[in-house]
């Protein structure tokens, strides 16, 4: 630290300790900042900053602007220094401190600090059931940096999630693959994808995509079938298992570590507080609830809480909303192919606030573009895992606090 930025900080320490003359030592510095204010609904363009106050896109009531913070204060009984040397202050008093933000390597998939640097394997993939009572609990699933929750046929909705930063021991139930795994786990830099067999069509799509280098597939048949199996104590076909780690290890070799589908910093200044978002489709209805407490997104599905299988329920740092669109696949007609490529509108919740968003992604082997619908610029993620919900046109709603506490209480 600079002699002036000392003397500053301690001119600081003095004053918030009541000036006593045994304070002694520098304050070391930092902030975090979190702004919140405007949003709008994905498929129009959002309100000019001065404009009307937003309302809620259901209940049609006003949605009032959070105030704007540059610092997280932290009270504490003691000054810590930049070498770690607790200096007391006056009996009674106390001070205040600043965290420095990590300015490390960071975890791609999450941002997260990264200290003992990433880990030295690709990207796992596992296509995870969720059709109805019978795939309840999933297995591993709590560990994933990345959820795409995708529709599959009879209008529920299968996971896709991704574990990088972390491995499970087992993940369950594993699901058969569809058309739409491809091109969505396409930017991930030859991830494993481990799924539980498809019909015909889908395997030689798969099969076509190892020949081009896009992904490693590992099934129940072939290499690297020994990693799977099947829990006796539940009922074919949810009780399908994989062991991440040694699916892992069937490779020859470890690819590369994933580079980073998004970008993590502060919120946009047009985020505006919210309660939760509502995803429904003919036979899914999916809730997140913010929860203060928690400062995560819990998740509900059909009315009730999801739990994993500790009972612990799921949870986000972020949840995504893109608007998307499905058409038939190619290998199943019954099935519906998501298009995870071009471009679409949406919402970002973070840190119980919602910003509209803009979407985009030219090529498969693209990350995700993620800017403001009003102005333009870039908008950036919480650090932690984050649940992408692959929606339809007119599928979502934003939900104000009386409409999650009719589902909470």
């Amino acid at each position: 630290m600079r002699r002036g930025a000392v003397a500053v900080a301690l001119v600081l320490v003095l004053v918030a300790c009541g000036g006593g003359a045994d304070d002694e030592g520098p304050v070391d510095s930092g902030g975090v900042p979190t702004t919140s204010s405007t949003a709008s609904e994905p498929t129009v363009t959002g309100a000019p900053a001065e404009g009307p106050t937003p309302t809620d896109s259901t209940s049609g009531d006003a949605v009032s602007p959070a105030p704007s913070t540059t610092e997280d204060v932290v009270t504490s009984p003691t000054v810590t220094t930049e070498f770690g040397n607790p200096y007391s202050p006056v009996d009674g008093s106390t001070t205040t401190t600043t965290e420095a933000p990590w300015d490390g390597l960071t975890m791609p998939l999450t941002g997260e600090p990264a200290p003992d640097g990433w880990p030295e394997r690709p990207a796992l993939v596992v296509k995870v059931g969720n059709n109805d009572w019978r795939s309840l609990p999933q297995l591993g699933l709590e560990a994933a940096d990345i959820v795409y929750e995708v529709m599959v046929e009879n209008f529920v909705t299968r996971f896709n999630a991704v574990f990088h930063s972390e491995l499970p021991a087992t993940v369950r139930p594993v699901r058969s693959a569809r058309s739409s795994d491809i091109d969505l786990v396409a930017n991930l830099d030859r991830p494993m994808f481990a799924y539980w067999g498809s019909n015909e069509g889908v395997a030689d799509e798969v099969r076509g995509a190892e020949r081009l280098g896009v992904l490693v597939a590992r099934s129940t048949i072939g290499r690297g079938q020994e990693h799977f199996s099947r829990d006796e104590s539940r009922r074919a076909p949810y009780n399908g298992t994989v062991d991440p780690a040694g699916v892992l290890g069937s490779m020859d070799e470890y690819g590369m570590a994933p580079g980073p589908l998004f970008t993590y910093g502060p919120p946009a200044d047009s985020a505006v507080p919210t309660a939760g978002v509502r995803w429904t489709t003919a036979n899914r209805d999916v809730v997140f609830a913010w929860d203060a407490d928690l400062g995560r997104w819990v998740r509900y599905q059909d009315g009730v809480p999801h739990l994993d299988a500790g009972g612990e329920p799921f949870a986000a740092d972020n949840v995504l909303k893109l608007t998307v669109g499905y058409r038939k696949s190619d290998a199943d007609w019954t099935s519906p192919q998501l298009l995870s490529t071009g471009s679409g509108d949406g919402w970002l919740f973070r840190d119980g606030t919602v910003t509209g968003v803009v979407w985009s992604r030219q090529f498969v082997a693209d990350g995700w573009s993620i800017l403001d619908d009003d102005t333009g610029e870039r908008i950036h993620l919480d650090t932690g895992s984050t649940w992408v919900l692959m929606t339809r046109l007119g599928e979502g709603e934003i939900l104000d606090a009386s409409e999650v506490g009719e589902l909470t209480d």
